[in-house]
């Protein structure tokens, strides 16, 4: 079963030339304020969940789709 890649956000995040806090910002402006900690938690982590309000957020401003956030963690 796939399951939401924490890391795909750094990644993404570079990728876009992006800081923690330009990410938060532009996240910030399509809804509820994000924080540059809640992105650093976010990418730390590897368990746990995420909105799918954030996640729809972070394909928006990363250019994503939320099938790019997705990993296989059989396929190792």
């Amino acid at each position: 079963m796939k399951q939401f890649d924490f890391k795909k956000i750094k990644e993404f995040r570079k990728e876009a030339g992006l800081t923690q806090d330009s990410l938060a910002f532009k996240m910030s402006l399509l809804g509820d304020r994000i924080y540059y900690q809640q992105i650093s938690e976010w990418e730390n982590k590897t368990t746990g969940s995420i909105s799918l309000p954030n996640i729809m957020k972070l394909c928006k401003v990363l250019g994503k789709t939320p099938e790019d956030f997705l990993s296989d963690p059989q396929a190792s």
